[in-house]
């Protein structure tokens, strides 16, 4: 549960300035008494954006002529236009270190600043103050701080117009000059009492009558300072410049409810600051503050009475006729508004129809006229997709020609919004002393934590000193007591010297529009010639930063290209041995067939070998048996030793 910061603890013990509650009560009333005739020009417009553009007599006259009241609203798409437009042009606070020290905590402070921007949703504040000073012609917000969860936040809060007042003597576009600023709360008693215990007394005195001031800051319903039968009173948080310093204050008519004090917010010098920060569109002459509507009112009351005039002639019809050439006037006036009425006119009396088609003519020619006055002034009607732009580059000349007399306004809101970041930085400064995490994602694809005062222990810079020098730790160096003790914070934001600046929107300016096509130009003739980061730098791509940084990781072009080289020549080197090795199996296989044939014909001479070595040694064998047999038959026979003749057998078996 967020509750508001109680800024009287947050400064050191001052004296409470000796200021009666009269003098400040005196300050309010000037400020409405001189800002009357703004207010109610501020209401006007407010009402003619909203299509409340004609009076109560306007509307009475028409409903006696019968005739519905018809109002073309030229002023809300002029402003919607225009609103839309602050969107597109959108900046980012981005913080530049003034030493060299700080370059690398710069990032932590812009982090921090787009964190608290996003918490509070200050892209929707800023359109709301964008809104009022086009239409009321001034705008406000508050850079406070508050107690969540126990712990200060920055919060940013958007002040509607009819509840900020402002010293009437400033004249300053923003207010720099002003002596005092406030603003105008309605409050019920019960609240004001959980608030600011003890203030019975005055909150009672809220309800007695006092000065008629106007209605602008009156509660919603119109009431006076207090409502006794709902309990409601009118609460002033009050901001004056004291001794040359801001100061602060809430009180009521019945007198005090917080003494005042100086302010609780200080810069990095240690100058107090008031947390409300406003600007204007445009100031005459007498300091009143206006907007872009008031310049549209009369051409737009023109629109409105010539349309209503014209309509009016085209239903109405005026006759010339002599007494006694009609039995009834009435029947007559009443036939001739009939578009099938029918007259009988008595014989040789005369009776005619006026022609007023010129008169018609006339008016519709002067509505023209008007419509192309307040669509010429202000805002171009190429903002709002009226024009008929050939093509992307005529439109956007259109759009920049619409916009120029325009330039003074966005550079009021644009100097608002940097002070708005200036207030978020010395409150963060201020508040942001304990260790935190900052969530960022400025990156769509990742989300990444940022570190705010963090502690840094011994055994982080013992580690970190290891790893530059590429040595080894010790096991259970890290885990020693020693290495628990903190030795310093990182990121500590009330150390940090830093220059908050605004980044450019999505620029679409004639000249860049003409140097990006120049480029593209240059890269379709001779695409070597101009590098695409480049091309991505002269565009208006969202998150081109990001771009840009995928593209320095990767291999630059000229590198690319001799390793694409490379690689190709290296796919040919394999490509030429794999053929190689190819050919030599190739080869290998052919003189294993060799070797394979050469062994067949030595085994098949082998074999021949010993056939033909077999068949000479049976051939031997034969010639050797057939000699024997030869040289047996030859000789006698010879008994054999021993003595005495063996018998032989004959066929018979029996011996002889």
């Amino acid at each position: 549960m967020a509750e508001e910061l109680d800024i009287t603890l947050s400064v050191e013990k001052r004296p409470v300035a000796d200021i009666d509650v009269s003098t400040l009560c005196q300050q309010f009333e000037d400020s409405v008494d001189d800002s009357q005739q703004e207010r109610e020009l501020s209401e006007q417009c407010r009402d003619y954006y909203a299509g409340d553009q004609l009076t109560d007599a306007e509307l009475d006259a028409l409903a006696k002529r019968g005739q519905p009241p018809v109002i073309s609203n030229r002023i809300a798409p002029k402003i919607d236009a225009l609103i839309g437009y602050e969107r597109k042009r959108r900046t980012d606070p981005k913080a530049y270190p003034r030493t060299p020290k700080h370059e690398d905590e710069a990032q932590s402070i812009t982090d921090a600043l787009r964190f608290v921007c996003e918490e509070n949703k200050f892209d929707d504040v800023r359109t709301h103050v964008a809104e009022t000073m086009f239409i009321e012609g001034l705008g406000a917000a508050k850079v406070a701080a508050k107690v969540v969860n126990g712990r200060p936040e920055v919060d940013i809060q958007w002040v509607p117009w009819d509840r900020f007042y402002r010293d009437p003597h400033s004249r300053m576009r923003d207010f720099s000059d002003a002596t005092y600023l406030g603003e105008v709360l309605w409050m019920d008693e019960a609240e004001v009492l959980r608030m600011f215990p003890g203030s019975d007394d005055v909150i009672e005195s809220c309800y007695a009558s006092g000065v008629d001031m106007g209605d602008t800051f009156d509660d919603r319903p119109s009431i006076q300072w207090g409502d006794r039968k709902r309990h409601r009173v009118r609460v002033l948080q009050h901001r004056f410049r004291h001794k040359g310093e801001w100061w602060t204050t809430t009180f009521c008519k019945g007198g005090y409810l917080r003494d005042p004090q100086p302010s609780p917010y200080v810069d990095e010098n240690g100058e107090r600051q008031c947390d409300l920060i406003a600007t204007s569109a445009y100031i005459d002459r007498e300091n009143r503050r206006y907007g872009i509507v008031k310049r549209m009112l009369s051409p737009q009351d023109e629109i409105n009475k010539r349309r209503s005039k014209a309509l009016h002639l085209l239903n109405s019809r005026k006759i010339i006729a002599e007494k006694g050439s009609v039995d009834s006037v009435y029947t007559a006036r009443r036939e001739a508004a009939r578009p099938d009425g029918y007259l009988e006119v008595n014989p040789d009396m005369r009776f005619e129809f006026v022609d007023e088609q010129q008169l018609v003519a006339g008016q519709f020619s002067l509505l023209q006229e008007s419509k192309n006055e307040i669509d010429a002034s202000g805002v171009n009607p190429a903002i709002e997709g009226d024009a008929q732009a050939p093509s992307g580059r005529a439109q956007q000349m259109l759009v920049q020609a619409g916009l120029s007399e325009m330039s003074g306004v966005f550079d009021a809101l644009q100097s608002w919004s940097w002070e708005v970041y200036r207030q978020v930085w010395y409150r963060v400064r201020q508040y942001w002393t304990d260790a935190r995490w900052v969530r960022v994602t400025d990156d769509e694809r990742n989300l990444r934590w940022v570190g705010i005062n963090q502690p840094i222990t011994r055994g982080e810079v013992v580690k970190m000193q290891a790893m530059e020098a590429q040595q080894p730790l010790p096991p259970g160096l890290l885990e020693s007591p020693e290495m628990q003790e903190v030795v310093g914070v990182r990121n500590k934001l009330t150390e940090l010297d830093v220059d908050i600046i605004l980044e450019d929107g999505p620029d679409t300016v004639t000249v860049q529009a003409e140097q990006f096509k120049a480029l593209v130009d240059l890269k379709r003739a001779d695409p070597s010639a101009i590098p695409t980061e480049a091309i991505i730098k002269a565009s208006d791509l969202r998150n081109k930063d990001e771009i840009m940084k995928l593209l320095e990781q990767q291999v630059p072009p000229q590198v690319q290209a001799q390793m694409q080289a490379m690689q190709q020549a290296l796919q040919q080197m394999q490509g030429q041995l794999q053929e190689a090795e190819q050919k030599a199996a190739d080869k290998r296989f052919e003189n294993m067939i060799d070797a394979m044939k050469l062994q067949l014909d030595r085994e098949k001479l082998r074999e021949k070998t010993a056939d033909d070595l077999a068949d000479n040694e049976r051939e031997d064998y034969r010639a050797e048996t057939d000699r024997m047999q030869a040289v047996n038959s030859m000789q006698p026979e010879q008994p054999p030793q021993g003595g005495f003749l063996m018998p032989e057998e004959n066929q018979g078996g029996q011996v002889q």
